[in-house]
């Protein structure tokens, strides 16, 4: 019989949080980019868009807790999911599998569920053996860089059948930003990887390389792509151009409270103008966004209620950064 604490570990478990995490919010600027631009919806079908990516994100974290874990248990990382019965954790995956079908068959839509499968495939195939891609170097990197964000922004712009050069753009910033946050994230997990046997690219080719691949490579280019998005989105909804300059001026002063020692930050590997601009296109456009939909439509205070909601953890960490006078720029609100 499960105990009340383990009962409440498992409400804190990080699967239900993929509702509130990096990749829906990515998501969500998509969709309520699309929306500014023209592209006439029915907030019903928007909504259940939007509940269709949440059990997408939440499934590829529950399958790879599942197929991950006797790697994480070795390695110390226990998950709330360790203490289910198997058969239980089946179910619970099972369940999230028929909510995104009935989605599917609620959406009607042909390429939007042949992606939408094509994501689920690789989510699974990323954890599970025999492929197992997670252990096969730069393959591995790729798959993750896909299913985490790009394959989720590509849904949206694939439900409203809009392929131009802005839908290649949101793809290419979803991408680099996926693939700096793995190769962050294999980075700090080097030790345990390497304990595990798991056969990560930063093991393959040795901390020292890997570090100085991601500050002099993967930064700067992942940089390059979130400036080329803020700037593209600007000049595709001018009404945005003040609150981007007033949100980089604030990260910028943050920024030099940190270097200057009159902040502390938590997360130190990423550079500071990476966590600006992060805390830019991540956070602050989808709330801008939704709040530009609401002036449009009052019905679109359920989009902004939505975002909210979805950066509770963002403004928790706001609130703390403020009482503890340290920085939130780079930190990121759900590990791997």
């Amino acid at each position: 019989m499960m105990t009340k604490t383990k009962a409440n570990s498992l409400l804190t478990y990080r699967a239900w949080k993929m509702w509130i995490s990096d990749n829906m919010h990515i998501s969500l600027l998509a969709l309520f980019y699309i929306l500014l631009i023209g592209v006439s919806a029915n907030l019903l079908d928007s909504l259940i868009l939007i509940s269709s990516i949440g059990f997408y994100l939440m499934y590829g974290f529950l399958i790879n807790d599942f197929f991950d874990m006797p790697y994480d248990i070795a390695a110390g990382k226990k998950r709330p999911v360790h203490e289910l019965p198997r058969i239980a954790f089946m179910g619970i995956i099972f369940c999230v599998i028929l909510l995104s079908v009935l989605h599917l068959l609620y959406l009607k839509e042909t390429l939007y569920t042949i992606i939408y499968i094509v994501a689920y495939i690789l989510a699974t195939l990323y954890s599970a053996p025999p492929v197992r891609f997670k252990d096969r170097r730069i393959t591995g990197v790729v798959v993750d860089a896909l299913i985490e964000k790009p394959l989720p922004v590509l849904v949206v712009f694939v439900f409203f059948n809009h392929f131009e050069f802005d839908t290649l753009l949101f793809l290419i910033t979803a991408f680099a930003i996926q693939t700096l946050a793995i190769t962050r994230h294999q980075i700090q997990d080097f030790d345990a990887d390497l304990k595990t046997g798991i056969h990560s690219v930063v093991v393959d080719v040795g901390l020292d390389k890997a570090l100085k691949a991601f500050k002099n490579f993967v930064c700067p280019t992942t940089g390059i792509i979130m400036f080329a998005l803020c700037v593209f989105v600007c000049v595709r909804v001018p009404n945005i151009i003040l609150p981007t300059v007033a949100i980089l001026a604030f990260n910028a002063s943050f920024s030099y409270l940190i270097s200057t020692g009159r902040m502390n930050r938590k997360e130190k590997l990423s550079p500071l103008y990476i966590s600006c601009l992060y805390v830019c296109i991540i956070y602050a456009f989808p709330l801008i966004y939704a709040f530009l939909l609401c002036l449009q439509s009052v019905p679109n205070i359920v989009l902004l209620l939505v975002v909210l909601a979805s950066e509770y953890y963002v403004i928790k960490q706001v609130i703390e950064s403020i009482r503890n006078k340290s920085s939130l720029l780079g930190d990121y609100v759900v590990d791997r």
